[in-house]
């Protein structure tokens, strides 16, 4: 038994991003129901991998941020975390579901531009913020090198950029008791909460063919990222990312 659920995890299918479109309609069809599937699915931990990922990035030694901006932002419960912590000077959040972007304009306080825009194709100016969050959307760009690049190019010299994501844990023993979760689980309990079995076929896919981290830190580094680290939650089934612009860029 042990031998057939490690050979079913060493078993990856070649994993597609669907195009834009399709993301952006499945994340309108289930946005009423999108905070609570998250806090369900995650058997409740999502909402502490946020609280703690700001934290972390908030608490580094001489980092003090003023402006914030949110990719794929959802209903800004990520964003929310941040502004909780601090006052900022600028806040925005960008996504391409106008569904979720209602949801954050009407659950989320405080004095937030939302934008209804696709995130990788950023209309910001070169240096606009001080630090560029995005939680659980990293799965979802079909060009990652370039998204790498315009978040890079968009973050000041000095700034910092930190993505949280569901990843699959390094550990054999907890990859294999993961493994029927994502395949069997998340599909069909999100269908029957949302009804749109589509949408969660999608997310359980895209977990399960994502690459590890340190093969984003690779692509980091590669477009310009330095002092690139990660801490993963729940034995790595999550994993925050975080990667600095030097000073020197300025």
């Amino acid at each position: 038994m042990i031998t057939g659920w490690k050979n079913a995890v060493k078993m990856k299918k070649k994993y597609t991003v669907p195009d834009p479109k399709f993301i952006c309609q499945a994340f309108d069809s289930i946005s009423p129901r999108y905070d609570l599937l998250n806090q369900v699915l995650s058997f409740g931990m999502s909402e502490s991998w946020r609280k703690r990922s700001a934290r972390i990035i908030l608490s580094e030694p001489g980092f003090s941020p003023k402006s914030i901006l949110d990719l794929g932002c959802g209903t800004g419960k990520f964003l929310e975390c941040f502004l909780r912590s601090r006052a900022w000077e600028h806040a925005v959040g960008v996504d391409f579901s106008s569904s979720m972007l209602q949801r954050a304009r009407e659950t989320i306080p405080g004095n937030v531009l939302w934008l209804q825009e696709d995130f990788e194709a950023l209309p910001f100016l070169e240096s606009s913020f001080d630090l560029i969050i995005s939680g659980f959307t990293l799965r979802s760009v079909q060009k990652l090198p370039e998204f790498l690049g315009t978040v890079y190019r968009v973050l000041r010299p000095g700034g910092k950029a930190a993505f949280l994501d569901l990843t699959l844990p390094p550990h054999p023993l907890a990859r294999m008791l993961c493994y029927p979760y994502l395949r069997f689980f998340l599909p069909i309990m999100g269908w029957l909460l949302s009804g749109n079995r589509a949408a969660y076929d999608f997310l359980s896919g895209s977990v399960r063919s994502f690459p590890p981290p340190e093969n984003t830190i690779r692509l980091m580094k590669t477009v310009g990222f330095r002092e690139c680290d990660s801490k993963c939650f729940a034995f790595g089934a999550a994993t925050l990312i975080i990667g600095g612009k030097s000073l020197s860029e300025s």
